[in-house]
């Protein structure tokens, strides 16, 4: 009888777990660590910004930045406009926790650093901070400005028998 009702609260604060997991569908707002680097595909310079805190960066549920684009394009802009870099890749790295993404600077300064034929530059953070974007939530239905509407069977079908 004890184990049977031992059984049964643990199923009930399971689902209960489940449940209140399965809730939290909406990005939540928290601080994360993140550097950028951007390099030139056609030319031997690189450049990495220092570890930097933004405080209000969304985190979908799977603890992934929402909008992590728009974080890289804010880097290419800089480096492409101060740097005078063409077209460079970025990329942003990020966490949570400020030590593992310091751990990955490290290793990724290591690297081109190391490699004679990379000019690593190191982007002064009073002049480049990561501006935190502003989360607006998808809406269904609704169709973005400009966008081609789908033609229905109907239209489709009065185009064939324009056709004939």
């Amino acid at each position: 009888m004890y184990k049977l009702k031992f059984t049964i609260i643990s199923l009930l604060l399971g689902m209960v777990l489940v449940s209140a997991q399965a809730a939290q569908k909406e990005p939540v707002m928290q601080r994360v660590y993140m550097f950028g680097f951007g390099a030139s595909l056609t030319d031997s310079i690189a450049c990495q910004t220092a570890v930097q805190a933004v405080d209000s960066a969304w985190l979908d549920t799977h603890k992934l930045l929402v909008d992590r684009s728009l974080y890289s394009i804010q880097l290419q802009f800089y480096i492409e406009q101060n740097e005078g870099v063409k077209h460079p890749l970025c990329t942003i790295y990020f966490d949570r926790n400020e030590r593992k993404v310091q751990k990955m600077w490290n290793k990724m300064k290591k690297r081109y650093d190391a490699d004679p034929n990379i000019k690593l530059r190191q982007i002064d953070p009073s002049k480049f901070q990561f501006m935190a974007e502003q989360y607006t939530p998808p809406t269904i239905g609704e169709l973005p400005v400009g966008a081609p509407e789908t033609a229905t069977k109907q239209d489709k079908k009065g185009d064939k028998d324009k056709k004939k």
